[in-house]
């Protein structure tokens, strides 16, 4: 079963979702550790089509070359600092837990 992953989305073009990642790195950008743009970096390049990424643990680790704990302390601090929001999420078929979806926030200029 396919999860349409659209509806979490806050962007209507891939400009905006760029635009929307660069303004937050930028805002944030001493309280980000090199760790934590990694994550942000897997979760913007996974969610070009439309600001939100399904994603597990796994290919964080795979893609930032970070421990679990790095990957989830980065998770942690992106959702603190308002740049993105997870959603849990929960197989229909299974009912078990499945990839959590990591949707990218628009940028609040105030």
């Amino acid at each position: 079963m396919t999860i349409c992953l659209q509806h979490y989305s806050k962007f209507t073009t891939t400009e905006e979702i760029d635009t929307a990642a660069t303004l937050h790195a930028s805002r944030h950008a001493k309280a980000l550790t090199t760790s934590d743009s990694k994550v942000l970096d897997v979760i913007r390049h996974h969610a070009v089509d439309n600001g939100v990424a399904q994603l597990n643990y796994k290919t964080f680790q795979d893609e930032t070359g970070k421990s679990n704990a790095t990957v989830r302390r980065g998770i942690r601090k992106l959702v603190k600092l308002g740049i993105i929001k997870k959603v849990h999420f929960i197989q229909p078929v299974v009912m078990g837990l499945g990839a959590n979806i990591y949707i990218l926030l628009p940028f609040d200029e105030s």
